[in-house]
């Protein structure tokens, strides 16, 4: 089975990061991240939504063999050097985090298991 990942565009603000809100977190890291990753069904909800706001957006598929070890920057931070909105798309909470604290040279070096 295949999820996705979102990320979208917004001109003037920058790269946002979507996740499908998790209602019910384990606290499983590897659970919640593929929780949060948005099916077939949702991205014929939220891609229309975007395309209908004018935003660029990539869309990364995620099987559930590669899901070990990562995590979305919203449950990682909550909030800390992050922007973050939830919008309501057809009944489905998105929320859109953007990270605004670090530099995207170092971020990608970074391993958030390593803490």
């Amino acid at each position: 089975m295949r999820r996705y990942n979102i990320y979208a565009s917004v001109p003037i603000a920058g790269r946002y990061e979507l996740m499908k809100e998790n209602p019910h977190p384990s606290g499983k890291a590897d659970e919640d991240y593929w929780n949060e990753c948005f099916t077939w069904e949702d991205l014929k909800k939220v891609i229309p939504f975007l395309r209908s706001q004018g935003w660029k957006f990539t869309i990364e598929t995620v099987s559930e063999d590669e899901i070990y070890g990562n995590i979305h920057i919203f449950s990682f931070t909550y909030g800390v050097n992050h922007e973050f909105r939830i919008v309501n798309i057809s009944g489905l909470r998105v929320i859109m985090a953007l990270d605004f604290g670090t530099h995207k040279s170092v971020k990608e070096s970074l391993n958030p298991i390593g803490y």
